[in-house]
């Protein structure tokens, strides 16, 4: 197990908008045909089998001007993205480092289930368009300035990427003209009962249109969206967190073996009861 914590800790005393690289699951984690890296921001509070299903989606979707999504795959990396301060929401078990190494197994499943490169890295910016210009100056400086960023989401989350409240006083448009020009999302639909699987599936049409508050029909060229996975879409860390508490074991299934095993080896959630 790569050891998490010494980085960790020195990275927190970071006081300026940042982005540190801390694993690989290989050598060279940015090829010369890599041209695109897959990120996924979460709380990975735990990790589980709806974001390995995000991912595993994106990975075989076409994105953008790529010729066909088959091909396309190689060309593409994955980057797993812990925010050590975020906008919405308060620090809470697990701590950073046993999320991290939650992380850690996920980031083998994915190379090892979906064959591509996997790496993690952190985060103290809790916008996503300040992570996309920490990631692009980290990687220009790092290795090349011909990458594009795909955020991956779940429908809710792309709701709240374009609520202007977050940008106040900024205009929408002003705030996130930017994050566009260099990154794009890849959106899972979500059924979730906040948002009809019609509706959610129309919501580009209506972007392309100009029927979207606030968001330019430009913007809908740079958001690719297909329908979740029945069996993991409603799936969330804080729905496997209320089951641990409640000791209802059903929650093993709901993630990785090696995660599983950690969580009942490690017990990172003993604050809020994690049965034996």
């Amino acid at each position: 197990m790569f050891s998490f914590e010494p980085h960790l800790n020195s990275f927190l005393k970071t006081t300026s908008k940042s982005f540190k690289l801390l694993f690989a699951t290989n050598n060279q984690f940015v090829l010369p045909i890599t041209n695109r890296i897959l990120v996924l921001d979460s709380s990975f509070n735990p990790p589980h089998k709806g974001h390995l299903s995000l991912v595993a989606k994106s990975l075989t979707h076409k994105l953008g001007d790529e010729s066909t999504a088959h091909s396309s795959v190689n060309s593409r990396s994955v980057l797993l993205v812990l925010s050590v301060k975020n906008a919405d929401k308060q620090p809470q078990p697990a701590k950073f480092e046993d999320r991290l190494k939650m992380m850690y197994y996920l980031a083998h499943e994915i190379t090892d289930q979906l064959g591509v490169s996997c790496a993690i890295g952190i985060t103290n910016c809790s916008l996503f368009v300040d992570k996309a210009l920490t990631l692009e100056e980290y990687f220009k400086r790092e290795y090349t300035d011909h990458l594009r960023f795909t955020f991956l989401l779940g429908y809710d989350t792309l709701i709240r990427l374009l609520a202007p409240k977050y940008y106040e006083p900024r205009s929408l448009q002003d705030a996130l003209g930017g994050f566009f020009n260099t990154s794009d999302c890849f959106v899972l639909t979500r059924n979730d009962g906040n948002h009809p699987l019609e509706s959610q599936m129309q919501y580009l049409e209506r972007m392309k249109k100009g029927l979207v508050a606030d968001t330019p029909p430009t913007w809908a060229d740079k958001i690719f969206l297909a329908q979740g996975d029945a069996h993991t879409d409603n799936l969330s860390s804080s729905s496997i967190r209320k089951l641990i508490q409640s000791g209802d074991n059903s929650w093993i299934t709901k993630t990785t073996p090696n995660i599983a095993s950690f969580i009942t080896e490690e017990h990172p959630y003993d604050d809020i009861h994690t049965p034996l």
